[in-house]
């Protein structure tokens, strides 16, 4: 939705844009299809131009290199776009290595469903 108190649950979304003042964005991607996975910071403040170029890389580059069945979220977390965010903790974390070895609550290590 854009806008910054998260109403619309950007944080859940493969991909989400998040209002910082007018016509700055940050955009996130990841979160899981299933509602497994939150999204992870990916630009800060993107301005309204340049979010077209961004996205327009990124879904060139998912239809040309996913798997069969391939949901975006696990696509961009698999190409190393972003790391996964599998528990809240870790939504801040941009160390790929403490993300993929943390488990989540309940003790699993699967990023994908």
């Amino acid at each position: 939705s854009g806008c910054p108190n998260g109403c619309s649950r950007p944080y859940m979304a493969e991909i989400a844009l998040v209002g910082k003042a007018p016509g700055t964005y940050n955009l996130y991607l990841g979160g899981g299809f299933a509602g497994n996975r939150l999204a992870k910071l990916y630009r800060e403040s993107v301005q309204e131009e340049q979010i077209l170029t961004l996205l327009e890389t990124l879904i060139h580059d998912y239809a040309e290199g996913r798997n069969e069945g391939e949901h975006f979220g696990d696509f961009v977390i698999r190409r190393g776009y972003v790391s996964p965010t599998l528990a809240g903790r870790l939504f801040h974390e941009q160390d790929r290595q403490k993300c993929l070895t943390e488990p989540t609550p309940s003790g699993t290590f699967d990023i994908y469903w």
